[in-house]
Formats: C-alpha cells, structure tokens, sequence
C-alpha cells in the first residue's frame, strides 16, 4: 500500500474581504484531502472530467441535506420584513444560521452518531464553523437551481440583502453582467426553490433527507444535470440500486471498467467515462516515474525499488491499452467546454508523454519530460531541481483519480436513503 506524503508548512494571506478568506480556505481544504496535491498539473483536466460525470459535487462536501439548508437560510431571510433587512446583514444572518444548524444537528445525532456535519469537530470555538456549508456548497446549489442565479455566494449576498434589489438582477445576473430585460421578474420562477418545511425547521434539524426533500432535490438534479453519470444514475431506480451495490472499495478504474449498468447510458456519455479511465491509466505512469525520481534523489533504495516494480507493473498493463479509441485532442475541447484553462506547457507535457509511451520513447526522455514539468509546474518549490534538500519517505503526489466517485456515493445514498423511506416517515428537517 502506497500512502501520501503528509507536507507540514503554514499558509499565511492578508485578509482583505470574506470572498478572499473563503477562496483561501477552499484551497487549503483541498490541499487537506490525501492524495490531492497536484506535483504534475493534470488536476485541470481532472476536474473538467469530474464536471462531466458529477457536476455540482466537490470534494469537500459530506451529506446531501446542506444543498437544502443553505436555500431555506436564504428563505428565512426574504421572509423577513423590508425593514429588518435593511438594518440586518445578510452575512452575518447566514453566519448565525449555520452554526445553530451545526448546534441542532450535533444535537439531534448525539445517540445516533453521523458523518458529515460540517462544523462538528473543526471549529475554532463553540457554535462556530469555519468552513461554511453555503460556500462549500454554492456551486451545486446554483447548478441545480436550487437557488436561481450565475452570481458569487458574496455578490449574491450583497444583493439578496436588499430588499429593492430588482429580482432580475439576482435571476439572470452574473459576476460581470446583470440582467436587463424588463419583464424577467414576472416571467422568472421564485429566485429559491425547495420543499416546504415548518418555521422552526432548524430546532431538530437531522443529516437525513425526508421523502419529500430526496424526491425534490432528485428531480432538481435530474433536470438540470440530466446527460451527466450524477443525473443518470438519478434518472433510474435500478440504476441507483446498482451503483449503490457496488463494492465501496471499488474506485473509478474499476467503475468504469466493470458496473454492470454502464451499457445502459448513451453513446456520449459511456465515451466519457472510458475517456476518463484511460487518462488516469495513462498519466498513472508519469506519476510512477515521478516518485521512483524523488526516491532516487532523496529516498531509499527499498521505496526506489518498490515503485520501480509498479512501473514495470505499469508498463505491462499498458501493452493492452486500446489506442484506437485514444484521442488526446478530446482533452482540450473537453477543457475548453467546462471553462478551464490549461497551461501551454501542460499541454505539451500531456501530449509529449502520451506520444512518447504510444511510441516507446526511452525511459530516460520520459524522466525528462516529468522532471521539466514539475519545474514548470511548481517552480521554486520543485522537488526534482538539483538544490533541493529533502528527505522523502513515502509517495508525493496524486496516486489515483476518482472524478469525486466517493462524495457522489454519499450523496446518492441520502437521496436513495430518503426516496426509500415513507412518505409519512419523517426523517427529520
């Protein structure tokens, strides 16, 4: 077994805005999760296959109960009369709300212990979160029309709060432009969607979606994401049986390679899925390399030799790689779809490696390749540069892509969880 390199060092920034602080703790929240720390710079690529098969998921989410929090805290706050708001900030109300939702869920799960509630053991005080659910939560929210808008959590805040805010600014408006058309507020749905709930729906607040809650928040999913393996697996019941089946040990690769209902989805769709599993058996090599390098420069002789054998391990599964239905080229249109950038010498990292193990290039211009992209890639703070000093002791690096497979699971399963259940099971707000 292969284990990540855990890297102390601190992380110090100016703290400007609340949009800064939040942008700063996402990044170190990811940089927390083993294995993502991304030495080779592939985890743009990573992402827009993560955005093709489970959009509206990150890494940092934990149940599927937060996507309905956050919209009816933003309810509870249009509710209130003009003059309250006015004289209230949305940002601090927001703030209050979610950790009286931490407090009533610890609460509530203290005989029934739970995964998941954010909050529970990483705040800095009592009754504090520091890392809120609307922010790790925001993108899916948007995407499911949960809540109708392109803006930021910040700039949306800055405009809910106002309660002359005109509804087409908050429904069409985006970072950079806002809505113009006159009549949208008549034609636009309620800026928040979401099912019903009591006004004291925090009081025993539960991690657990009731029957009315799942159903809703499938049929968001299953309308706005529908070509997606997220909105797939939704779309059918025995689908979403099958998946659940699955081993829990099972990763991507083997998703991909052996769910028993994949033929089920289109064309499109099952391309790529494929496409994913390949560029992870692709690029699974350089990153071999990459730690048989820094073993070899500023490891053992024992790990040298245990990550030389998985690269020989590698390089005979890849004698039945089906190239045929390779196409590299994909990669960027699927970039460019999602928005993404890549980097001009990451693209020809990617390429130049996929080129030179389609053509058995020599093992010493692919230890070139891996070394000149880590400089590129991490610059001063490259391990392989000649100067650097430091004992390495374990693997560095990503290790395996899963596309967020895992926090999908977990979604999937509360929605099923509460989809199962009775209609007059109520399983808690």
């Amino acid at each position: 077994m292969i284990h990540q390199t855990r890297i102390a060092s601190a992380i110090g920034w100016v703290d400007f805005s609340s949009e800064h602080r939040e942008k700063v703790k996402s990044v170190i929240d990811l940089l927390s999760t083993p294995g993502v720390i991304d030495e080779l710079g592939i985890g743009v690529i990573r992402d827009s296959f993560s955005d093709s098969l489970f959009p509206g998921i990150s890494t940092i989410q934990t149940r599927a109960k937060y996507f309905l929090i956050v919209p009816r805290i933003f309810k509870d706050f249009e509710k209130l009369p003009a003059h309250k708001r006015r004289r209230r900030k949305l940002t601090d109300f927001l703030n209050e709300q979610e950790n009286q939702c931490m407090e009533a869920m610890v609460a509530s799960h203290h005989d029934d212990r739970q995964d998941g509630i954010i909050g529970e053991s990483f705040a800095d005080k009592q009754g504090e979160v520091q890392r809120k659910p609307s922010s790790v939560y925001w993108t899916g929210i948007r995407q499911f029309g949960l809540i109708q808008t392109n803006l930021s959590l910040q700039a949306f805040c800055r405009k809910f709060a106002n309660p002359d805010q005109p509804l087409q600014d908050l429904v069409q408006g985006s970072d950079k432009t806002k809505g113009d058309d006159p009549d949208a507020a008549e034609q636009a749905n309620e800026t928040i969607n979401g099912p019903s709930c009591e006004d004291d729906w925090i009081d025993n607040l539960t991690v657990y979606l009731t029957h009315e809650e799942a159903s809703f928040l499938s049929r968001q999913i299953e309308a706005r994401v529908p070509l997606s393996l997220l909105g797939q697996i939704l779309l059918d019941s025995e689908v979403r049986q099958k998946f659940l089946a699955l081993p829990n040990e099972w990763n991507f690769t083997m998703l991909a390679h052996e769910a028993p209902f994949l033929g089920q989805f289109s064309g499109e769709l099952q391309r790529i899925i494929a496409a994913a599993r390949d560029f992870w058996q692709l690029m699974d090599g350089a990153h071999i390399r990459y730690n048989c390098l820094l073993q070899d420069r500023h490891g053992t002789s024992g790990l040298r030799e245990e990550f030389e054998a998985k690269w020989n391990e590698w390089k005979e599964n890849l004698s039945s790689f089906s190239w045929e239905r390779w196409n590299t080229e994909s990669l960027w249109k699927l970039t460019k779809h999602h928005h993404r950038r890549v980097r001009e010498h990451t693209i020809q990292f990617v390429e130049s490696w996929i080129d030179g193990i389609h053509n058995n290039a020599t093992p010493q211009s692919l230890d070139e390749l891996v070394t000149r992209q880590e400089r590129f890639n991490k610059k001063a703070r490259a391990r392989l540069h000649p100067a650097a000093e430091e004992s390495i002791g374990k693997w560095v690096g990503i290790d395996d892509l899963n596309y967020r497979l895992n926090v999908a699971r977990t979604i999937i399963r509360d929605i099923d969880t509460g989809l199962t259940a009775s209609e007059d099971d109520d399983a808690g707000y």
